[in-house]
């Protein structure tokens, strides 16, 4: 997914201090940002955590954003792995067309000699929106189904009713993301030895969904370079060919097609941040342990909890 952000808005006015001032109150920044997500089943290891404990998450193993500051906060409060990178976001050559280019800071090869500079990674090109009399009349996909103008309606009511379930079924009933990640802090003497770990977890909630254009799949073109210092990290998610020779600058872009593509406008709320697990940690120096604590119940059981035990803080 790619996303761009013109307005990003802190939410929370509680007071910072004596003057009063908030968050909120700070002003507002943009950025670019791309990610990869995939679903994934957090579940207990046993009969009973099984049933109380299993839910629907989502996994980030790659995002970068444009802002520095993004990337710093989410690295720090979300756990988030975000890398700083270059994006520019613009229009193809037809009307509603799209293109997105992500450059990364990495070397061309692996030769001692080598300079570390800002390299293309990710490349991304569409055809116009469908319908449309240009591109490929082929299609493979029932999402072209979609590709008129009532279909977009469609999916815009489709978000605006999740939003109703999901307020009138107290959360019973899964209808937002929630993206979970490991947070850590490292030892700098010893970057062997974590001092804290947890599993963190950040929901985001799509609203206001609307301007749905769907794009022909044979006409989107998703590009990876694979040269250099990104060869391992590009290895490391996906299943490509053979690694080239580390030590040979030659890009060697690999070209793929989407399932489906899609675009939107919608305002995100970032909210519920919470801790779901901490690791117990020896964290040696002569310091304490820290103590295990687990918040990993699944979300269809939080309101029962609540009704039948104590609320836990």
């Amino acid at each position: 997914m790619v996303i761009d952000y013109p307005v990003m808005i802190c939410a929370d006015d509680r007071p910072l201090g004596p003057n009063g001032q908030s968050y909120a109150d700070g002003g507002y920044v943009k950025q670019q940002e791309v990610f990869v997500t995939i679903p994934i089943i957090r579940r207990g290891i046993n009969p009973a955590t099984a049933i109380f404990k299993t839910a629907v998450d989502w996994m980030l193993p790659f995002i970068v954003v444009g802002n520095a500051v993004s990337a710093s906060c989410g690295r720090e409060m979300l756990g988030l792995e975000k890398l700083l990178a270059e994006i520019k976001i613009g229009d193809g050559g037809y009307p509603d067309a799209f293109s997105a280019n992500l450059s990364l800071p990495g070397w061309a090869s692996l030769r001692p000699t080598e300079w570390q500079q800002m390299l293309p990674f990710l490349d991304i090109v569409t055809g116009p929106a469908a319908p449309t009399f240009k591109g490929s009349p082929a299609v493979d996909s029932l999402w072209t189904l979609f590709s008129g103008g009532p279909g977009g309606q469609l999916m815009a009511a489709a978000g605006a009713a999740s939003n109703f379930v999901d307020a009138m079924s107290l959360g019973l009933i899964p209808t937002t993301q929630h993206t979970i990640s490991l947070k850590q802090i490292r030892d700098a003497e010893d970057p062997q030895r974590a001092v804290y770990q947890s599993i963190v977890s950040c929901r985001s909630k799509y609203t206001c969904m609307e301007n749905f254009r769907f794009y022909n799949e044979n006409d989107v073109t998703i590009t990876i370079h694979d040269h250099g210092s990104f060869s391992e990290v590009f290895r490391a998610m996906f299943d490509p060919p053979d690694a080239p020779d580390p030590y040979d600058p030659r890009d060697r872009p690999l070209k793929y097609k989407p399932k489906a593509a899609f675009r939107f406008n919608s305002t995100i709320d970032f909210d519920e941040m919470r801790t779901l697990h901490e690791f117990p940690v020896d964290r040696g120096h002569g310091l304490p342990p820290t103590k295990a604590r687990d918040d990993t119940m699944s979300p269809w059981m939080r309101p029962l909890r609540g009704f039948f035990g104590p609320r836990q803080s």
